[in-house]
């Protein structure tokens, strides 16, 4: 089975399974931010406490080459901790992890208002995307997804179910939280609203926020986006497992007309 990064020793190199969608060349968002969380999960795990946020500001693309991770506990609270993961390419920080992690409590209240948690269509009712969507990057061809509300190739709204079929480090388990990371990076392919012919569009950060632990390894992104002024916008997404919802997603969007970002590199 393929995997995305290969260890070496202390550091994580990226095989061609790794590229994206702009570049074979490039790193995939969502691999990116999974290695940052799979150094925050191990500590979160060390310590016996929960994630409940991660935010991840992504600011530069990066090549396929061997990364490395840098940890830094910023506070070390009694209730709540707040630490940071760079990734790092050489000396160069490509992105930064700000994760909030908070101890378990005993109970929690029951909320009156919540709707029923169960899925009303799991992964098996679901239908693949169109093979040439399923080609949009090297790393989505290791995806298995199913759609179970609109279509990756049209614009709009639209929810499937995701899972990561090569392992993100090779020879370690995806774990749910890995799992959970690496579908919310395609909130905004999921839910895009222009026509990919004449628009170009990046999230530079994206940020989850979890009120459970999630247990499966397949994920449910329902997700929209909204356009404002200025070519700014921003995507919001649900994350669910089988058993329901357990994150939300927010991703600022950047949009750009092609020609305009023709021009520019012309």
């Amino acid at each position: 089975m393929s995997a995305i990064f290969r260890p070496e020793g202390h550091l994580s190199r990226a095989t061609e399974h790794a590229g994206g969608p702009w570049s074979p060349d490039m790193l995939q968002g969502s691999a990116t931010t999974a290695l940052m969380t799979r150094e925050v999960e191990r500590l979160a795990t060390e310590s016996g406490f929960a994630v409940r946020r991660l935010t991840f500001d992504l600011w530069r693309p990066a090549g396929l080459r061997t990364f490395r991770t840098v940890s830094e506990l910023l506070r070390d609270g009694r209730k709540a901790k707040t630490m940071q993961v760079r990734l790092m390419d050489g000396e160069t920080e490509i992105g930064r992890c700000t994760a909030l992690l908070t101890a378990p409590s005993a109970d929690s209240p029951v909320d009156p208002f919540a709707r029923p948690a169960a899925i009303d269509k799991a992964p098996e009712a679901g239908a693949p995307p169109p093979a040439f969507a399923q080609k949009w990057s090297r790393y989505f061809q290791n995806v298995s997804v199913r759609l179970i509300e609109g279509a990756l190739e049209k614009p709009g709204p639209a929810a499937a179910w995701m899972r990561l079929d090569a392992a993100l480090v090779e020879g370690e388990p995806n774990t749910p939280l890995l799992q959970a990371v690496q579908a919310a990076d395609f909130s905004s392919g999921v839910a895009q609203i222009v026509d990919m012919r004449d628009w170009t569009f990046i999230n530079p950060e994206i940020s989850l926020y979890f009120f459970r632990p999630p247990e499966d390894e397949c994920i449910l992104i329902r997700a929209a986006t909204r356009v404002g002024a200025n070519g700014a916008g921003l995507t919001t997404a649900t994350l669910s497992d089988r058993k329901g919802p357990f994150a939300e997603v927010m991703q600022a969007m950047s949009f750009e007309r092609r020609d305009a970002v023709q021009a520019q590199a012309s």
